[in-house]
């Protein structure tokens, strides 16, 4: 469970990176970063606690499934639907009733959030793509903090292995983002896709082989 949880503590860095970048195109809306970071704190709580009594397989096996999803999602088309990156009338009032969820596998998977809020802030808000990619980043880094600091607190986090993983996260991250800039819209979320699902594939395939043998 600790190779689980030890990237937590760096999805704050990560996150940072990469809001900095879309912070300069004003992509980011931080209103609703700070609503659904608000609406979703009881659910990261709730899905911290939950991880004590589910065994570490099932919760690798869990976070394969959600990638893969989000991965198979994107490839999917709906993401590319046309959308303008601003819009006048945003569909806020729907973000206390998807932010618990949200928060709650935030908690649960530790994986900040972030894959799930870009088709909420997309589909459901109606933000564009790029806003949407900024925005979660930015919602991200707020819904880190207790995160993180609840599954050190239940003794989670691997940090020798965290500090290994930190080299880089923030200024790859940085650079990733500047990059996401200026690619196409199309490309930019088909290559994201792709590399879910190979990432999930891979990592659903090993934690089953572990199993087996």
């Amino acid at each position: 469970m600790l190779y689980l949880f030890a990237p937590l503590p760096l999805t704050l860095p990560s996150a940072i990176g990469g809001a900095i970048a879309y912070r300069k195109e004003h992509l980011i809306y931080w209103r609703i970063a700070l609503l659904t970071s608000l609406w979703g704190f009881p659910g990261v709580l709730l899905g911290a606690w939950i991880t004590e009594f589910l065994p570490g397989t099932i919760l690798m096996l869990l976070t394969a499934g959600f990638i893969l999803s989000v991965g198979v999602y994107g490839l999917s088309g709906l993401r590319n639907r046309s959308l303008p990156e601003t819009k006048v009338q945003l569909h806020e009032a729907i973000i206390p009733y998807w932010s618990p969820l949200l928060g709650l596998i935030n908690g649960l998977l530790a994986n900040g959030g972030g894959l799930l809020l870009v088709p909420l802030y997309q589909l459901g808000i109606g933000l564009g793509l790029r806003a949407a990619l900024a925005t979660s980043l930015a919602t991200v880094t707020l819904m880190a903090i207790p995160s993180t600091i609840i599954h050190a607190f239940l003794g989670h986090i691997d940090w020798e292995l965290t500090g290994w993983l930190a080299v880089g996260v923030f200024p790859s991250t940085y650079l990733g983002s500047k990059l996401a800039l200026h690619l196409p819209g199309l490309m930019l979320s088909r290559l994201y896709s792709a590399f879910l699902i190979v990432l999930a594939l891979y990592f659903g395939y090993t934690e089953i082989a572990s199993v087996i043998k």
